[in-house]
């Protein structure tokens, strides 16, 4: 059984640590101007104020705004993120939205042959295509199709997998995920321990 839960922390994750804390905005303490006092504490009938950066002044600094020195990062461990890249291998095998084919290989990098090829294993949704090395024809073909990218196996990270609804994978590619990878030799494992469990029960 898929652990979505696991996926969802790991995909979490990933996209924390790519966020980057550029916004900001100056408090009173970094706007310019305000050393001197408006007016003197009393006699004047107004308010008493020390500085006109304040933040209930126009012009003044901002009070919880956002701030450059934020930091977004989460830690995963290694043994997380690998098990949650399993499941999300997992998830696209029972939902039957991974395609093998022989080679994803165009001779020219042209958008005719790139949609040709396509056309032929008709993905659905956002595809990515994988392949076994960098192909720079198929990269440069592939650019001009929306939705649609193409990446190295070993390049495929977490966030790959949570955004593309189909993957079209080189039958290398698929052999080495879901054939005698440590993926298939967990499922057999697993199913086994299963059988167990119920024989005993």
């Amino acid at each position: 059984m898929v652990n979505k839960i696991l996926i969802k922390q790991a995909v979490l994750a990933m996209q924390a640590n790519q966020r980057q804390s550029t916004s900001h905005t100056k408090t009173r303490g970094e706007v310019s101007g305000g050393g001197k006092k408006p007016w003197k504490q009393k006699g004047t009938g107004r308010a008493r104020v020390g500085s006109s950066r304040s933040p209930i002044w126009v012009g003044g600094g901002v009070t919880f705004g956002p701030s450059n020195k934020q930091n977004f990062k989460q830690v995963l461990p290694k043994r997380m993120a690998k098990i949650a890249k399993e499941q999300l291998w997992q998830l696209f095998k029972i939902e039957n939205r991974v395609l093998s084919v022989p080679k994803l290989h165009l001779a020219e990098p042209k958008t005719k042959l790139a949609v040709k090829m396509l056309s032929e294993v008709n993905p659905k949704g956002k595809t990515l295509l994988v392949t076994k090395s960098i192909e720079p024809e198929l990269i440069l073909a592939i650019s001009n199709i929306p939705n649609t990218d193409v990446k190295p196996l070993d390049q495929v990270s977490i966030l790959d997998l949570a955004f593309y609804k189909t993957l079209v994978m080189e039958k290398d590619c698929f052999d080495q995920i879901y054939g005698k990878s440590s993926l298939a030799k967990k499922s057999t494992k697993a199913t086994a321990k299963k059988e167990i469990t119920e024989v005993v029960s």
